[in-house]
């Protein structure tokens, strides 16, 4: 290798990330700066995952970063994203910095996962892109196709003017956000959308003519904020997490617009918010009609001894629902009160089930099933209508159970087999998984 040329070489080693890119430095004098050339994507991870090797100081991290981005003279970068785990030190020139560079490299991956951050509001953005490019028409981060930042707070009108100048921008994820209040996302390129736990923000108006998945998680005590999609012809997925999702579930007129092209849906309910709240029309007619749903992903929390049967309704809106998964949450400091409200308001949909059968539904997924009255109703409920079922897979839990709970599980799967529909069959697993946007919220 030694005989190629240099050009060459700088091509090897852009294949390579750049921590392996780095290490080539090693190998001869020669060797020592070519990676500074190359146009790798330069992903930068300081994540804390268990490991104090993995692991350093953030401060000392930063640092590293900003070397990294003052050596590296290749003439574009594909990827640049930083992620820091920790508290650190606010530097407004660093995201200046960082985002010049972005500039010069025509990046086109841009993600930031750093705390205590500001991105520059729009006069300070013009003028680094007027510095960087001062004879161009176009300025800014013209090249970008997904930017992400977490914990950077961004403003209202920096993310609008990033929509509209960024005309190939087509993946956008804003979250732990505390300066958006009113956002208009307006754009012909996105294609997928993600705002989470934006806690001032109080209006989100979208006009996307080719975005296909949008993502929208609140915190139980933010006040539901007004939503409107306005023209998403093409939105097929939708992952909604907090209060609003009763809105989804109960307002179904002021979705309609949308809620019946959708081919998968994640809700993250916290239930006694939501499905308990008065405001809303508890019966069937008043859920959204799912008429192209193909996949549903429930998160719930719930009170201990809280019925699920509510949820089983549910996918009678959903007539060509294939997959169902469904991930359980106990709250056990529930009053007894609580609970037997619960009870009464949910026990009662028994026997509408009797009058529905699901034809199309063959996968269903449980994860945390303990075997409580709750959870062992809601399984069987849904093996009463699930006339088509080809397998249900159920995950223990939810953490560590004792050897009485384990046996309860096991009891209970054994009942549940003996209930299932002809040519169906039952799985316990360890692992299984659901709703991959809003899981970890």
């Amino acid at each position: 290798m030694d005989r190629l040329p240099d050009e060459i070489l700088i091509v090897i080693l852009s294949c390579l990330n750049l921590k392996e890119a780095v290490r080539t430095s090693i190998i001869s004098r020669r060797w020592r700066y070519l990676w500074r050339f190359t146009s790798c994507s330069l992903e930068l991870l300081n994540q804390w995952n268990g490991n104090p090797g993995t692991w350093v100081e953030p401060t000392v991290f930063l640092s590293w970063v900003d070397q990294v981005v003052k050596l590296h003279q290749g003439p574009s970068v594909d990827k640049f994203i930083v992620h820091c785990h920790g508290i650190t030190d606010e530097s407004p020139n660093r995201i200046c910095d960082w985002i010049r560079f972005a500039m010069e490299k025509e990046v086109k991956v841009f993600e930031l996962g750093i705390s205590c951050h500001d991105f520059p509001d729009l006069n300070k953005f013009l003028s680094i892109s007027r510095e960087v490019k001062p004879s161009m028409d176009r300025i800014g981060l013209t090249s970008l196709t997904s930017l992400r930042l977490v914990h950077v707070n961004i403003k209202d009108e920096m993310i609008e003017y990033l929509l509209s100048s960024c005309r190939h921008l087509e993946h956008l994820c804003i979250k732990f956000d505390n300066y958006m209040k009113k956002l208009n996302v307006l754009s012909p390129s996105l294609k997928s959308l993600s705002i989470v736990y934006c806690r001032k923000l109080k209006s989100l108006t979208i006009s996307a003519a080719n975005l296909l998945s949008f993502v929208y998680g609140e915190a139980s005590i933010t006040p539901v904020l007004k939503l409107q999609l306005q023209n998403v012809p093409l939105l097929s997925e939708l992952q909604l997490r907090g209060p609003h999702c009763g809105s989804f579930l109960f307002q179904h007129s002021e979705h309609s617009k949308y809620s019946q092209q959708l081919q998968r849906l994640v809700l993250n309910v916290p239930m006694l918010d939501v499905v308990s709240a008065p405001r809303y029309d508890h019966s069937l007619f008043g859920l959204p009609q799912l008429r192209c749903l193909k996949q549903l992903d429930l998160i719930l929390h719930a009170r201990a001894g809280e019925s699920f049967l509510f949820f089983v309704l549910l996918t009678t809106a959903c007539p060509f629902l294939s997959s169902l998964g469904v991930m359980m949450f106990y709250d056990w400091l529930a009053s007894k009160e609580a609970i037997a409200t619960g009870l009464r308001r949910y026990n009662r949909a028994k026997a509408d089930l009797t009058a529905h059968g699901h034809p199309c539904l063959k996968v269903i997924k449980l994860i945390n099933f303990a075997g409580y009255r709750s959870d062992f109703r809601f399984a069987l409920a849904l093996l009463q209508i699930a006339k088509s079922l080809e397998k249900i897979i159920i995950k223990p839990g939810p953490g560590f159970l004792g050897a009485e709970r384990i046996a309860t599980v096991r009891e209970r799967a054994k009942q549940l087999e003996a209930n299932l529909p002809q040519g169906a069959e039952l799985l316990i697993v360890s692992d299984l998984q659901i709703g991959s946007g809003l899981r970890g919220l």
